[in-house]
């Protein structure tokens, strides 16, 4: 989306005509209509909206999406990398799931690129599959976005945990 559409649908967003975006932006009259008539309303946006928070059932998408019980039997199953993609400095209050390796997600477009022989010398690992690699974080918020990433550089099959290490760790004292 262009910078001029963000703005304008920002303003819709918030009540506003979109006058000033379309000043600001130095766009002719003709065209900002031609934009407005494209952007959806601030009403049209909250109507699709959901009315509270999703479960993480709710959530799930067909394989994209490993549930709590799913990855339970793959840990135990032992056919699965899992990759934490939060930062050191939350994996030190909380730890890591067994097996994880921590890869910020700052930084996993880099390590996702290493050769297999330099990978599992800076994680310990072999670098994982297509088919064993699960993404999570704290909440499964920052996992998609790294499922994204890891998807972009080819690793079309990888997936991510949706509750993250806060269900993980919820589901394990209960």
């Amino acid at each position: 989306m262009s910078a001029f559409r963000v703005v304008l649908f920002a303003g819709r967003l918030l009540g506003s005509s979109g006058s000033l975006a379309r000043s600001s932006a130095g766009l002719s009259a003709a065209r900002n209509r031609l934009y407005n008539d494209r952007l959806p309303s601030a009403q049209g946006v909250l109507a699709q909206a959901p009315a509270r928070f999703c479960t993480t059932e709710e959530k799930k998408t067909p394989w994209t999406d490993v549930t709590y019980d799913e990855l339970k039997a793959l840990i135990k199953s032992g056919h699965v990398q899992l990759i934490d993609v939060r930062e050191p400095e939350e994996i030190e209050n909380t730890g890591l799931l067994p097996g994880a390796i921590n890869i910020p997600l700052n930084k996993l477009h880099i390590y996702m690129k290493l050769p297999p022989d330099e990978f599992k010398e800076k994680f310990g690992v072999e670098k994982p599959e297509d088919n064993n690699m699960i993404l999570h974080c704290l909440g499964g918020i920052r996992s998609r976005g790294a499922l994204a990433i890891t998807q972009a550089l080819g690793h079309t099959r990888a997936r991510h945990y949706i509750g993250g290490y806060a269900e993980w760790n919820e589901k394990q004292q209960g």
